[in-house]
C-alpha cells in the first residue's frame, strides 16, 4: 500500500465536496494505493451497513439532533458512493448514473410539476404510485407480474405489511372506504382472537389470529395516513421514558423490588405516567 504524494493530496483538497468524496473513495479502492478494508468490500458485504446507517439517520431525525442528522446523512452518502464505485469497477454503473436515474425518475413521477400538458393535479401520491407501477411492468417481459414482486421480502414486517396494503389498494382498490370500517374489522379480529384463546393449546391458531389483528391495525394506521414504524417507535420511546423514571426512583430511594411487591411497581408506573403527561412526554 503506497501513500499519496503531497501533490496528489493537495490536488484532492482543491476539489469540490462531492468530487472530493468520489475521488477519496476511488483512491481507497485503488489496488495499489487503497485501503485493505475498502478493497475487500463488495455488494453483499455492504448491504447491512446501508441499513444500519439508515436507522441511525432515522434515530437522529427523531431526536431532532441537527448536527447528528448531517453526520448520518454523510455516512449514508458514503455507502452510496462506495457501492457506486464498486459498480463502476465492474462496469455495472457509476455514481453519475445513479444521480441521473433518480433525477429522471423524480421528473417522470411528478407530471403535475414538470409536464405542462398534465391535467390531473389532485392526489399526487396516487399519481406517484400509478406511474411507479407502470415503470415496474415495463421493465419486465413477463406476461404476468404480481404487485408483490417489487416489495423486498426482508423488509421489517410492519413496513412490508404497510406496503402490501398500499399496493392492493392503489392497483385493485381492495380497501375499506373509511377508517371506521377498519375499526369494525379490528373488533371482528379481536373477537376471533378471544375465541382462539379459549383453547390455549392451539398455538398455531392463536398465532394466526394475533397476526390478523396486527395486520388489520396496520391497515388502520395506513388509513389515518400514519407510518406503523414511526407509531411503534414513539410508543417504545414512551415506554422507555416512563420505565426509566421507575428505574431511577428505585435506584435513588433504594426500593427493593420482588415478585411479591408488584403493587409498588404499579404505583410507580402510574406516577411516571402522570409526570410524563404533565411534561408532554
Amino acid at each position: 500500500m503506497n501513500k499519496l504524494t503531497s501533490k496528489e493530496i493537495k490536488k484532492l483538497q482543491e476539489l469540490k465536496s462531492i468530487d472530493k468524496l468520489l475521488k477519496i473513495i476511488e483512491v481507497l479502492r485503488d489496488p495499489i494505493k487503497g485501503c485493505p478494508w475498502d478493497l475487500q468490500q463488495d455488494y453483499m458485504s455492504l448491504r447491512n451497513y446501508s441499513i444500519e446507517e439508515a436507522y441511525e439517520l432515522q434515530n437522529a431525525i427523531e431526536k431532532r439532533d441537527i448536527k447528528n442528522i448531517k453526520e448520518e446523512l454523510g455516512d449514508l452518502l458514503l455507502q452510496i458512493v462506495l457501492l457506486s464505485q464498486i459498480a463502476d469497477e465492474k462496469n455495472d454503473f457509476n455514481f453519475e448514473d445513479v444521480a441521473s436515474d433518480v433525477a429522471e425518475k423524480m421528473i417522470r413521477r411528478h407530471p403535475q410539476i414538470f409536464d405542462k400538458n398534465y391535467k390531473n393535479l389532485d392526489h399526487p401520491q396516487d399519481t406517484w404510485e400509478k406511474i411507479k407501477l407502470e415503470e415496474k411492468i415495463s421493465k419486465t417481459k413477463k406476461d404476468f407480474q404480481s404487485i408483490f414482486e417489487d416489495i423486498p421480502s426482508n423488509l421489517p414486517p410492519f413496513l412490508r405489511s404497510y406496503k402490501i396494503q398500499k399496493k392492493v389498494s392503489t392497483k385493485y382498490f381492495f380497501d375499506w372506504k373509511h377508517h371506521k370500517d377498519v375499526m369494525k374489522k379490528i373488533d371482528e379480529e379481536l373477537d376471533e382472537l378471544k375465541h382462539a384463546l379459549k383453547n390455549i393449546n392451539q398455538i398455531d391458531n392463536i398465532e394466526e389470529e394475533i397476526g390478523d389483528l396486527i395486520f388489520t391495525i396496520i391497515n388502520l394506521i395506513r388509513h389515518l395516513k400514519l407510518n406503523p414504524d414511526i407509531v411503534m417507535r414513539k410508543t417504545i420511546k414512551k415506554f422507555e421514558n416512563r420505565f426509566l423514571y421507575i428505574e431511577k426512583k428505585i435506584y435513588n430511594e433504594k426500593i427493593k423490588i420482588t415478585k411479591k411487591n408488584k403493587i409498588t411497581l404499579e404505583k410507580l408506573w402510574k406516577e411516571s405516567k402522570k409526570i410524563m403527561r404533565e411534561n408532554n412526554e
